[in-house]
């Protein structure tokens, strides 16, 4: 009965400090440490009232400093205990101060004075405390100052480590079991385990990219339940043991382990929406689009892929426009479009399993690019929104004494009014600027707004000061340039503090030595295409290849065949600058495009025309320059 007892308490104890099934909680290096500090608190309340067995409002009282949610503030533990328990808090101010002690003294004894040698023997006054030392250093006496010492009986009292060998079963919810086993402690001591972890993404594991340790779990069992394993990530765990006097330390890092289940797709990305929009004076329009991705993925984006064309059914539908954008951005630019017209955008999120592309479900926006519709205007000649009152006006905004502003008219409708309070305030913004109101009061009827910022729509008020009857407010709205295009029209050099996102550097890697090579089998032709990646300096890393291919149909010749290729596009890994298409047509013209993709981006397109062989012996037009191993990849697959 008195072991059952004993039980409820551990369990009940641990319980308080987390679940037997865990859910990662992220931590530097120093809450990691910190959680050795918070453990030996719960091992000393463990073994403190473990031979009163019976549970009671005291043994939660001890735990309460030593959880991970306790905020030891500064100032005496009677304060910050008699806020969680106003009547009765001595276990706590124990606990609170058991607590503190362990953070600021280190494990072990200081050596006798007399003992001290070299540098530690040094007349000064190193250090004022042991945290001031590296390591398992104390700031010990040497007779005549304090020097950072080597203690003595550094692991008295404190238990074994546990065996290294960790057993990893994983379950088919997905749940892993990581076992453990502990080596036999002399000490009566309760012991408490703490479990870390790391991982890397990745088809091999690495030591090299791996996050930093985090603490997952805290038990006084030999056994845990993680429900966070996520696939396409591997995983090492250590294991300390700790009691009242501390601990020995973790074991040597355990073997890597994997989940059996295959990583899953990106998440489609979310808040696809447009930024910015641009209009130029050759009525082309330029736009921003922006989008949010989730940071819990099995495994990382590599690339975002877009592609958009005009869903106006007044002008003829053509092929799609395509682009790639590095998954580290959660922007892209789209060019040449017109104005007044409707878009449709797909975006997707691609990421790599070895050389398989996980393609996300796509994000789907529609827009206008009509004025009336822009965020932002960047034109020229600026052409505004239509006030919504016919007595406001909103001027043009201009940079001047090293702000931008704008110049607000309207029109005095009562005579007996002669001041005017006028407040205004960004709705929205590109970025993310401050909200706050401005106002300020004038006799005239007109103001400047001053202290604008850029890529904003602004709401204004007018409000009529002292007149007899109560005169009702009136309101517009007006839009603020981006940075960029006041910088354009300036002489100076413009600050542009609130600009979002910095432009990032053009892209020069480009292929290059396009070359095909056909075959031809019962009238079907397939294609091998090949290049080579010319790189600047400094050089960029590769990422893929955005290729795409297309017939190019003359007058002379009618396309009426139903299964014959019009255009397609593929992403190749980075390793692989060969493409092989098949179900070409004899005597036909194709044009080939490659953009190489690299970690800052999409370099810019190289294409060539090819003829297929107009009969059906094979010709080798175009010698491809091939490794054997990409011509073995061919063959094998063909």
């Amino acid at each position: 009965m008195m072991r059952d007892a004993l039980t409820g308490l551990c369990i009940g104890i641990i319980l308080l400090l987390n679940s037997g099934f865990v859910v990662m909680r992220r931590q530097d290096s120093s809450s990691a440490l910190g959680s050795i500090f918070r453990t030996r608190c719960a091992a000393r309340c463990l073994s403190l009232h473990s031979t009163r067995i019976a549970l009671s409002p005291r043994h939660f009282q001890c735990l309460e400093p030593c959880k991970d949610s306790w905020e030891l503030k500064d100032g005496p533990c009677r304060d910050l205990c008699e806020h969680a328990f106003p009547k009765r808090h001595g276990e706590c101010v124990t606990s609170c101060e058991f607590l503190r002690s362990v953070m600021v003294v280190k494990q072990g004894d200081c050596p006798a004075p007399e003992r001290a040698s070299g540098f530690a023997a040094a007349c000064v006054e190193g250090c004022e405390e042991d945290g001031e030392c590296s390591a398992q250093k104390k700031c010990c006496p040497n007779g005549c100052g304090h020097t950072c010492q080597s203690p003595k009986n550094i692991y008295r009292g404190a238990p074994l480590k546990p065996r290294k060998e960790l057993v990893f079963e994983e379950l088919e919810s997905g749940v892993l079991k990581v076992c453990w086993s502990s080596k036999f402690n002399v000490s009566a001591e309760p012991v408490l385990n703490v479990l870390q972890r790391r991982w890397n993404y990745g088809i091999h594991p690495s030591e090299d990219g791996a996050t930093e340790w985090q603490v997952v779990a805290r038990t006084s069992e030999e056994r845990v339940w993680l429900t966070d394993i996520r696939p396409g990530r591997w995983y090492q765990f250590r294991v300390a043991a700790v009691n009242v006097h501390g601990t020995r330390g973790y074991t040597t890092p355990s073997r890597h382990f994997r989940s059996s289940k295959d990583p899953a797709p990106p998440s489609a990305p979310s808040e696809l929406h447009v930024s910015d929009m641009t209009f130029g004076a050759d009525r082309s329009v330029s736009v921003r689009l922006s989008w949010s991705m989730s940071a819990d993925l099995d495994i990382p984006v590599n690339y975002y892929k877009l592609s958009w064309s005009c869903s106006d059914h007044t002008i003829p539908s053509k092929l799609k426009r395509r682009q790639i954008t590095n998954g580290d951005s959660t922007y892209a630019e789209l060019d040449d479009l017109r104005e007044n017209r409707s878009y449709t955008v797909e975006l997707h999120a691609v990421s790599y399993w070895g050389q398989v592309p996980l393609k996300s479900s796509k994000a789907i926006l529609q827009f206008t690019t009509s004025q009336r519709q822009s965020d932002l205007e960047s034109t020229v000649s600026p052409v505004f929104i239509k006030p919504q009152s016919d007595l406001l006006d909103v001027g043009t905004p201009f940079y001047q004494d090293g702000q931008l502003q704008v110049r607000v008219y309207w029109k005095k409708k009562d005579p007996t009014v002669n001041r005017y309070r006028v407040q205004w305030s960004p709705e929205f913004c590109s970025h993310n600027g401050s909200r706050t109101q401005e106002k300020l009061i004038t006799q005239e009827n007109f103001a400047s707004l001053p202290g604008l910022q850029f890529s904003c729509k602004y709401k204004v008020i007018i409000q009529p000061v002292g007149s007899k009857g109560r005169a009702q407010a009136e309101s517009t709205t007006f839009y603020t340039p981006s940075c960029a295009t006041i910088q354009s029209k300036s002489p100076k050099p413009i600050p542009c503090s609130t600009v979002s996102a910095v432009v990032p550097p053009k892209v020069l890697v480009k292929a290059e030595n396009l070359t095909a090579a056909f075959s031809v089998y019962m009238e079907n032709v397939t294609g091998l295409f090949s290049w080579v990646v010319a790189m600047p300096q400094p050089p960029q890393q590769v990422t893929g290849y955005q290729v795409t291919w297309a017939e190019v149909i003359t007058e002379s010749r009618r396309n009426n065949l139903p299964n014959s290729l019009i255009s397609q596009s593929q992403i190749l890994p980075p390793e692989r600058n060969i493409l092989v298409v098949s179900g070409l047509q004899l005597a036909s013209l194709y044009r080939l495009e490659v953009q190489v993709i690299t970690t800052g981006g999409q370099g810019p397109a190289t294409s060539r025309t090819f003829q297929t062989p107009a009969h059906s012996k094979p010709v080798l037009h175009y010698k491809p320059r091939m490794k054997k191993h990409h011509l073995r990849s061919v063959i094998e697959r063909h």
